[in-house]
Parts: structure tokens; C-alpha cells; sequence
């Protein structure tokens, strides 16, 4: 492969490259090593990783006991800290199964609020003192799209709230200064390096409050060239009034430097299977009073695509369960049928508890769907005793959206999961979890090949954002972002990704 610039030259045999080549030209030669295009993980959080990594990570607590003996120690060593701010719980890895109450997390602290986000981010827990700050008591109402967990006898909130219900104590939080952020980002950003990422498409903007300080963020790292990948923001503008706003700023500032481009709108219908917030067409399973939770009307949720579909503005839908990704299709459908030059590929992200006529319908319409196969090696552990048997034939179904010509683009959603890529792959490839369990893998129907997997992280991910164009394969014209490994990850056992390291990233040509 020969490089000028930032882009790719010519890709063919050594000899037909050296003689087009300059005499001056850098040889790298990998001894037998492989590069691969650079990896794109197409929905992740970049800020909220690199935040999650400066508070306290609750990803191996497995237990109550074990997120209060977490935050202890957090305190005892961050004793300057306002708040008490950690990330990544999974109830579903407890012994007893049963989230915290603010009780417990009083034993951390009565003075300071605790909040603690459970891994999926549609649920938090939070002791007495931040329930104080934000004013929920027996009185409050549950808002739109939210709710608040109450004991039975006496009303009284339990400290655990859910979807909207969450800014009630969010909002008290202090916003990040942009030197908080871009230290935020940094580490992010370095962390995704260092996995083979080349470029992220992250859902960092999150309604107009915090909106500039953000962008400033990311302004600032980008002309300063501190960002070693691209990154293309997702917007999460959940009102008509905030979606104009961003529309109005999309065109005053379509990038914010080489690096950072300002993508779709990003919206969330439901919530997360593992709070049982997703919205379901059939109540749960495992608790037959709810089935989910959706997150809009469904005239909101048409409003909103129609006005990003009328200004031609690519939409990213999170819709978990069936019922949310109904909301989803019909609100693309009426938005098609009005708006006829709406070219932006509409996007599912996560789609994971699907049925049959679903991915008819979806590829029907275009759709393509953002998967996040580092999910199945957490959720096979539950999700038949969840939704059923019977919606659960084809969830996750992504050979079968294969098939069916449904385009598929591979994330992560860190920091609900790691957004190591090859992680990512292996859970495609094998539908195990990283013990080896079980043994044909969780539906082996739905597998990948490994020449699929490395697809949906690499050309996959470049044509969910429109830029196939200038990413996702080795070829002339194209951005020279690509990543060197040890082996082909095509052709060694699938259980050698859990454990393979990167050699290095090259974005636009330079190693980061």
C-alpha cells in the first residue's frame, strides 16, 4: 500500500508500488504482520467513557456490598470531590439480583450526593442526600418518560430512578468545565487508539444546556491537534425547539476542525433491557406488570423525524425492544412518503429484540442498523428468561439481517460494554461469552463469519455515516486510517481475539 498525504495512493503488488514511488519514499515493512481498515465503532459515548474513567468503576462489583466498599474507597481518596459519580453496576452479576437502595448508599455518604449510573445508563442509584438536592420525596411525580422507584407501603422513593426520572438528579450535578471535558476526551481518545480505532461516531451532544461547552471541548483538541482519531458527533436534541437549534448550528459549523464533523440526530425511544425499561409489544416475561417504558408519544416521535427528515438530516433511533422499533419505522415511513428527497440513511441503533417481519420491514425501508454484538456474551445469560422464548428467536439477529439485506454497522456503546473492536468481533463470530460459554455459542444461527465481523467495524460502520466514500477499505483515494495486527483475524481461532494486542493505529497516515 503506498500513502501520500493523508490518503491512499495506490494499493497492488511491492514491485508495481516501487516503481511509482518517489526515490525518497518511507519503506515500512510489517514483517509479516497485517493491516486491516482502521476499526469504527458506530455508537459509543467518548465523553462518557473517559468520565466514567475519573469516578468510580462499578463494573466488577458484584454485589450491594461491593458498590458501597467501591465508593468508600473512592472517597477516602478523592476527598475533594462535590459528588460522588460512578458508572457500570450489573444487578444481573449479583448473587442476590437486587439493585441498591439509597440506604446502602448512605453508608457511603450521608453529606455528599451519590449518584451511581447502572451499566446500561437508563437507571441510577442515588443515596438520601441527592434525593434531598433534587427535591423527590412521596410528592413527586413521575416525569414524562420517567419514573421513580417507591416502596409499597409507604411511597416513599427508594433512591433508584429510571429513563427521564434520571435528570432530576442529573441536573443538580455541576456541569464539566471545557478543561474538564477535554481531559475527558483525551483519555477516551487515547483509549480508543490504543484498540485500533481510527474513528469513533459518539453520542456527546446531549440537548442545548451543555451544548457549548462541549463543542468548545472538542474545538479546542482538534485545533490544538491533541485528537488522535476522528470523531463524528451524534446529537441528542429531544425537542423540536433544541433539533432547530443544532440544525441552525450544523450549518454555521459542519466541522469543528479536521477531525470532528457534526453527525445525526440522536434520540432514544426506550430504555434497557436489563432495567426492563425497554419497550416491549408483550409484557415481560420475568415481570408481567410492565412491558417497558417508551420514551415518546408517538406523534413526538414523528414530529422530530420529520423535521430532521425535511432539512435531509441522517436520524439515530435507540429502540431496544419490538414496540420501540415499530415507533421508529413508522415514523421513518411517514417522514419517506413526505419528504421525497430524505436521502439520509436512517438508522436503529441497537435493535436487538426483533421479529421476523421487523427486518422484512426494515430492509424494506432502508434502514440500517447500528448492532452491538459485545452485548450477546452479557445478555445471553437472561434475555429468554426476560422477553420470552418466543421474541427472543430473533433477537440479535444479525446473519439473518444479513440475509435479508439488512446493512449493518458494528459499536459498542461504551462505557456500557468495552469498545475494544476485536472484542466486538469475537462476540460476533462465536455468540459466547468470554468463558467460552456456551459451547456453539447463544443461537449459532446468527453467527458471523470472521470476514463479516471485521465488515461490520470497518465497512459497516463507513456506510452507516455516509462515507464509504473515504472509509472502510484499503483502496487509492481513500483515507489511509488503518490498523496493524499480529495476525489476520480472519484466519486464526476466534478465542485469539480476546486476547490480541494492536500494533498500531494510522490515521491519516500518521501513527497515533
Amino acid at each position: 500500500m503506498a500513502v501520500a498525504g493523508d490518503r491512499i495512493l495506490a494499493v497492488g503488488s511491492y514491485e508495481e508500488l516501487k516503481a511509482i514511488a518517489g526515490r525518497w519514499a518511507e519503506v515500512h515493512d510489517l514483517g509479516g504482520q497485517v493491516a486491516v481498515p482502521g476499526f469504527n465503532d458506530s455508537h459509543m459515548h467518548l465523553i462518557n467513557l473517559g468520565q466514567g474513567m475519573d469516578g468510580v468503576d462499578l463494573s466488577k462489583a458484584r454485589s450491594v456490598s461491593d458498590l458501597v466498599r467501591l465508593g468508600q474507597e473512592y472517597l477516602r481518596q478523592n476527598q475533594d470531590r462535590a459528588w460522588i459519580i460512578g458508572r457500570g453496576f450489573n444487578e444481573e452479576t449479583f448473587a442476590e439480583k437486587e439493585l441498591p437502595a439509597k440506604e446502602d448508599l448512605d453508608r457511603i455518604s450521608r453529606d455528599l450526593p451519590v449518584f451511581f449510573t447502572r451499566v446500561c445508563g437508563h437507571i441510577c442509584a442515588v443515596n438520601s442526600k441527592a434525593l434531598e438536592l433534587a427535591e423527590i420525596n412521596t410528592n413527586t411525580d413521575d416525569p414524562p418518560g420517567g419514573s421513580v422507584d417507591r416502596a409499597l407501603e409507604t411511597g416513599e422513593p427508594t433512591g433508584i430512578l429510571r429513563e427521564n426520572a434520571i435528570d432530576l438528579v442529573r441536573r443538580n450535578i455541576p456541569s464539566p468545565t471545557v478543561e474538564d471535558l477535554k481531559r475527558a476526551i483525551r483519555s477516551a481518545s487515547r483509549l480508543a487508539a490504543s484498540l485500533g480505532l481510527t474513528t469513533v461516531q459518539s453520542n456527546d451532544l446531549h440537548g442545548t444546556r451543555t451544548l457549548i461547552n462541549r463543542l468548545e471541548a472538542y474545538a479546542q483538541l482538534a485545533e490544538a491537534g491533541e485528537l488522535p482519531i476522528r470523531v463524528e458527533l451524534q446529537a441528542t436534541m429531544p425537542t423540536p425547539e433544541e433539533l432547530r437549534a443544532y440544525l441552525e448550528l450544523r450549518k454555521a459549523h459542519p466541522t469543528l476542525g479536521g477531525k470532528v464533523t457534526l453527525g445525526p440526530l440522536k434520540l432514544y425511544t426506550d430504555g434497557s433491557l436489563g432495567g426492563r425499561t425497554a419497550a416491549l409489544t408483550r409484557p415481560y416475561a420475568d415481570d408481567p406488570a410492565t412491558s417497558g417504558l417508551p420514551i415518546f408519544a408517538q406523534e413526538e416521535l414523528d414530529e422530530l423525524v420529520a423535521i430532521a427528515a425535511e432539512a435531509n438530516l441522517q436520524v439515530a433511533v435507540h429502540a431496544i425492544g419490538d414496540r420501540a422499533i415499530d415507533m421508529v419505522m413508522d415514523s421513518c415511513e411517514k417522514a419517506k412518503r413526505a419528504q421525497k428527497d430524505w436521502t439520509a440513511r436512517p438508522r436503529i441503533i441497537h435493535a436487538q429484540i426483533t421479529r421476523r417481519d421487523q427486518l422484512e420491514r426494515m430492509a424494506k425501508l432502508g434502514i440500517v442498523c447500528d448492532i452491538q454484538p459485545i452485548f450477546v456474551p452479557t445478555d445471553l445469560h437472561f434475555v429468554e428468561a426476560r422477553v420470552g422464548r418466543e421474541l427472543a428467536e430473533f433477537s440479535y439477529a444479525w446473519k439473518t439481517m444479513a440475509r435479508l439485506g439488512v446493512p449493518t454497522a458494528g459499536g459498542s456503546d461504551s462505557p456500557v460494554e468495552p469498545c475494544n473492536p476485536l472484542w466486538g468481533m469475537h462476540a460476533a463470530i462465536t455468540r459466547r461469552d468470554q468463558s467460552g460459554y456456551p459451547e456453539e455459542g447463544w443461537h449459532p444461527e446468527e453467527r458471523l463469519t470472521a470476514k463479516e465481523a471485521l465488515a461490520l467495524f470497518t465497512a459497516g460502520s463507513a456506510y452507516a455515516a455516509h462515507e464509504e466514500g473515504i472509509k472502510g477499505s484499503l483502496s487509492a483515494g481513500k483515507l489511509a486510517d488503518f490498523t496493524v495486527l499480529p495476525e489476520d483475524i480472519t484466519q486464526v481461532d476466534p478465542d485469539r481475539l480476546l486476547t490480541m494486542k494492536v500494533t498500531a493505529t494510522y490515521v491519516g497516515g500518521q501513527i497515533v
